[in-house]
């Protein structure tokens, strides 16, 4: 049996070619910044840090005042909520809270009961699912919801004062 001439004899049975003395390319400062950047150590790390840095911010310019506002109105408008930053934890299951200022409101005690606002340098609150805070809107509010509720445990007096009773003197 002759041997088709049309046949393809290049492949895995085929003759093999010499290899040639090409040289692999140099290794460059460029070339091992490329190798770096596109590890897959590299990657993860950087993605963490972006999605880490983006939370932080969500948290500080829109959780902030959404965690105020939702205070102040489970008080019954008595106690407002002042609160300096807000910043996640490094693995994202609970967020860390400077300078907590919970001020009486005027308006509902009376001058003869004066109140001293409570003052709280740092106060971290467990708080899960931080990753999807700003992809998911039902789940940011429910977030909100619970450190207003972490809150409100802190001091007696802030639940006190929104069941009617009178202010402690």
């Amino acid at each position: 049996m002759k041997p088709d001439r049309n046949c393809n004899t290049s492949g895995f049975y085929g003759p093999s070619k010499q290899m040639s003395d090409t040289k692999p390319p140099a290794l460059t400062f460029a070339n091992w910044l490329k190798a770096l950047f596109l590890s897959p150590g590299t990657m993860f790390s950087a993605g963490y840090l972006v999605l880490f840095l983006i939370t932080n911010s969500y948290l500080d310019n829109t959780i902030k005042k959404n965690v105020s506002e939702t205070f102040n109105r489970s008080t019954g408008h008595t106690w407002q909520l002042s609160v300096a930053s807000i910043r996640s934890g490094y693995t994202l299951n609970s967020i860390t809270m400077k300078k907590l200022s919970f001020i009486p409101s005027k308006r509902q005690f009376p001058p003869s009961a004066p109140l001293e606002p409570i003052l709280i340098k740092e106060l971290q609150v467990p708080c899960t699912h931080l990753c999807t805070l700003f992809f998911n809107r039902k789940q940011a509010a429910q977030s909100i919801r619970v450190i207003s509720a972490h809150l409100l445990k802190l001091n007696p007096q802030l639940t006190q004062a929104n069941s009617g009773d009178a202010p402690p003197q």
